[in-house]
């Protein structure tokens, strides 16, 4: 075996010790911008497109690590376990969150997207109105913003949920439930509404009779609000939302083109959509909070959560101030 001389041994030593300094280096700075980074549940990736559209995911101050979820309950338990630290979900998901006890606030309020959520019929269907759905299979993702539109909707017809043959299932499983035909039909939001009514569904009804049923919330876990770093880049991030979600109502041509991209959606359908929401972000206030108990006694009526709640109790106001005047 060849011998090393004395230097070659030393200059290895120090460029292994190097190496190994410098390993660890990286490795405390990923562990350094993973702590500094702001956790966020999305579904089907709408909010990350809807900055990334409006140019407001640029000079963010801190990192922003995107998590996909199917719907709000999911993205809601992931909030509570500490997984994420924050996300925007539809109106129904926090009453349910909230009922279970979990460690959330809804720290944000956006208004105006009463169609986003409909009670879907499959091609060639013979229900007329929601009264024909008595003994049909419908199907909802429990505790979901779809779950209030159906109640609402069997409410108005005169029926209840034990009038219809209910099926639980996540968007995904109704989804192919639906096209393949085994269901009546399906109370959903976008983008599986416009996706199904691509392929010859009927609406039967949208959410546009029920002001409760337009809001969307943004959330965040209360481990994240009682950390003044965390708390502060909840502050940067509701703002950008805002700002962006004013952006995208003022633009709907621009954002369309976007929000066809993401959801795979033909492009006059998305149009159609936008022409009817008008959604921007409006500070918590009484009136705010005084749907959304509207909305929780309904589900408490029903027995679907396990003890009424006050509302009130999950609305964390602070933010409101450093919003942006809805126009």
């Amino acid at each position: 075996m060849p011998l090393i001389s004395a230097p070659a041994k030393r200059l290895r030593f120090t460029l292994g010790w190097r190496g190994l300094l410098g390993g660890a280096a990286l490795l405390l700075a990923q562990v350094a911008t993973a702590a500094n980074a702001l956790q966020v549940g999305d579904q089907s990736g709408l909010i990350q497109a809807l900055l990334h559209a409006a140019g407001e995911d640029t000079a963010v101050p801190y990192s922003l690590v995107w998590h996909p979820f199917p719907a709000g309950p999911a993205l809601l338990e992931a909030l509570n376990a500490g997984a994420i630290d924050a996300g925007v979900v539809g109106n129904a998901p926090p009453v349910f969150a909230q009922a279970g006890g979990f460690d959330v606030r809804i720290i944000g309020v956006a208004q105006g997207a009463q169609n986003n959520n409909a009670l879907l019929l499959p091609e060639g269907s013979s229900v007329r109105q929601v009264a024909d759905l008595k003994g049909r299979r419908v199907a909802v993702a429990k505790g979901s913003s779809g779950h209030y539109l159906l109640l609402a909707a069997l409410r108005q017809a005169g029926l209840g949920p034990h009038d219809v043959n209910l099926v639980y299932a996540s968007p995904v499983d109704a989804q192919n439930a639906f096209a393949s035909g085994h269901l009546d039909a399906w109370a959903v939001w976008y983008p599986f509404v416009g996706q199904a009514t691509g392929r010859g569904a009927r609406v039967l009804v949208d959410g546009s009779a029920w002001a409760e049923t337009g809001t969307n919330f943004t959330v965040a876990s209360v481990q994240a609000l009682n950390d003044p770093s965390r708390a502060q880049q909840l502050a940067d991030w509701l703002v950008r939302l805002a700002r962006a979600q004013a952006w995208a109502t003022a633009h709907p041509a621009e954002w369309g083109q976007a929000l066809a991209g993401i959801t795979r959606l033909p492009l006059a359908l998305v149009q159609r959509m936008l022409a009817e929401q008008h959604l921007l972000y409006v500070p918590i206030d009484p009136a705010i909070i005084a749907l959304q108990q509207r909305l929780a006694d309904a589900f408490a009526a029903e027995r679907l959560i396990p003890r009424p709640v006050k509302v009130q109790e999950m609305f964390d106001p602070r933010f409101n101030a450093s919003l942006p005047s809805p126009r």
